[in-house]
């Protein structure tokens, strides 16, 4: 079963996190893929808040035109 990646700094990176809950269809109830859960990923956050913080220190740099 596929396990979700989280896009962070331009690629698509695996979790920090060993946990995952399902994704499921609705109509169907198929497990469609795995996303990360739980306090592992708060390491993810932590990357993607850097990531973005280092994104905004250049694009505050630029022209709004």
């Amino acid at each position: 079963m596929e396990i979700l990646k989280n896009y962070i700094d331009g690629a698509w990176t695996p979790s920090t996190s060993k946990e995952t809950i399902d994704i499921v269809n609705p109509a169907t109830q198929e497990v469609l893929a795995k996303v990360p859960y739980g306090k592992g990923t708060q390491k993810d956050v932590d990357l993607a808040v850097a990531s973005a913080s280092k994104a905004y220190q250049e694009w505050s740099k630029g022209s709004v035109a």
